[in-house]
């Protein structure tokens, strides 16, 4: 299982290493005089490879995604032997999660479209109205023209020495000739544009229209799921209340994330160092194994704290918590049996409960790079985080992941909403920070919001 993560999330730091390549500037010209054949062919060789960097990125990500196909097989197949009620609810959790988030993705697209459909018909009524000024400019324009052609006859019979000047009198004609010929061109324009706006607008109403029917067909999707899974719950609530429960299901839940957190900041960390400074794979190994040993032997303090030499460690204080509500569960603290006593032998808190309605909105605490983002056993709907420098943040118990493995997302940016996933009681955020793996007090770090 560890040698198929490590492969995973190799993928996934490569997935990252490469989109940031991607958007990296170009360099600057060397030498101002080169010639302006070696631009033109800089230029055109530059979308060229942007293009082709993109296919390369999409390859990687489908790479990736059927990686973690596999991935679930495997750790499926390895907790064979610790199948646990709640996993009953994974399919619908997922497929919740799913909708939520197509749900969301079609009303985005509805907004554009309605925004869009809007602007056209704003723009529609002042063509229109163009439309007519240019019409009764043009027919003042004619009146004009047929006056002044008239003019020089009736000039010669009232007034012979006024029509000596007539000469004046033609240029005028010939440059009202041509205000005609340029009021018919921009009329012409007018109708042309006024045609096209009218298509676009049938277009995007079409569009719109299958957007709502796929809003319909989300949320009939949504409410099966919904249905199916309170009846999963109703039928299995005391099974899954006894195993959450269990000291040896927190304990292979605890492992569980912690060794897909150790591959992740092992991986992300190898990586970076190859990156800067291309080392051996041999000694690339002996730090890893190192880190992992002290990893290891920091689980068994309660307290660490990250060095303050990182750029990340600057963030400190300044960030906020993920979401706001109650804390209910503390990092370090023990874990608690139905009479509120600390129950023996389970590991203690990793991180913070939050209790929060369910649907709440939650934020990423700082940008960074999504690096898991799928159903866990345990942990329900999970999203970790990748900040650099070693720092993950873990995002658990969702409703709904709004972002995939790979994609980017800013600080403050909301990218899932709560639940309670994963068999968990009531509705909440479970929330760990980590840096090289090992976990530390998130309070230390950010305030509430």
């Amino acid at each position: 299982m560890a040698a198929t993560l490590g492969a995973l999330l190799a993928n996934s730091a490569v997935l990252g290493q490469d989109a940031g390549a991607s958007a990296a500037p170009p360099a600057r010209e060397q030498s101002k005089s080169a010639s302006a054949r070696q631009r033109t062919e800089g230029a055109g060789a530059a979308p060229a490879a942007s293009a082709r960097r993109q296919r390369e990125l999409q390859a990687e990500q489908r790479e990736l995604k059927a990686k973690l196909g596999q991935l679930k097989k495997s750790l499926a197949s390895a907790e064979a032997a610790h199948s646990e009620a709640a996993d009953a609810l994974a399919a619908s959790e997922s497929a919740i999660s799913a909708a939520n988030r197509h749900l969301q993705q079609l009303a985005a697209a509805r907004r554009q479209l309605e925004q869009r459909i809007a602007e056209l018909q704003s723009r529609e009524r002042e063509v229109a109205a163009a439309q007519n000024t240019h019409t009764s400019a043009l027919g003042l324009t004619l009146r004009s023209e047929l006056a002044l052609s008239e003019r020089p006859e009736l000039q010669a019979l009232v007034d012979p020495e006024a029509a000596a000047h007539g000469g004046y009198d033609s240029a005028y004609l010939d440059w009202v000739v041509r205000a005609r010929l340029h009021r018919i061109g921009e009329l012409h324009d007018r109708r042309a544009e006024l045609s096209g706006l009218a298509s676009e607008s049938m277009q995007r109403s079409a569009e719109l229209e299958k957007i709502v029917a796929d809003e319909r067909s989300s949320r009939a999707q949504l409410l099966r799921e919904e249905t199916a899974r309170r009846a999963t719950l109703a039928r299995l609530a005391r099974e899954i209340a006894t195993q959450r429960r269990s000291v040896a299901s927190l304990e292979r839940d605890d492992a569980r994330l912690g060794t897909l957190i150790d591959q992740i900041g092992k991986v992300l960390a190898d990586q970076a160092r190859r990156r800067a400074a291309g080392h051996s794979r041999g000694s690339t190994q002996a730090r890893s194994e190192g880190a992992e040993e002290r990893t290891l032997a920091t689980r068994e303090s309660e307290h660490f704290e990250p060095p303050a030499t990182t750029h990340f460690a600057r963030l400190r204080g300044k960030l906020l918590l993920p979401v706001q509500g109650q804390i209910g569960s503390r990092f370090g603290a023990p874990r608690l049996s139905e009479d509120g006593q600390p129950q023996a032998g389970a590991p203690p808190w990793k991180g913070l409960f939050i209790r929060a309605p369910a649907g709440s909105p939650v934020h990423a605490v700082a940008a960074g790079r999504v690096v898991f983002a799928d159903w866990l056993r345990g942990f329900g709907n999970l999203m970790i985080l990748d900040h650099g420098e070693g720092f993950l943040s873990v995002y658990a118990d969702n409703e709904t992941l709004l972002h995939g493995v790979g994609e980017e997302v800013e600080n403050d940016e909301v990218i899932a909403e709560v639940g309670n996933t994963g068999g968990n009681a009531q509705s909440g955020l479970y929330f760990e920070m980590r840096f090289q793996g090992r976990p530390f007090d998130p309070l230390g770090w950010a305030v509430a919001r």
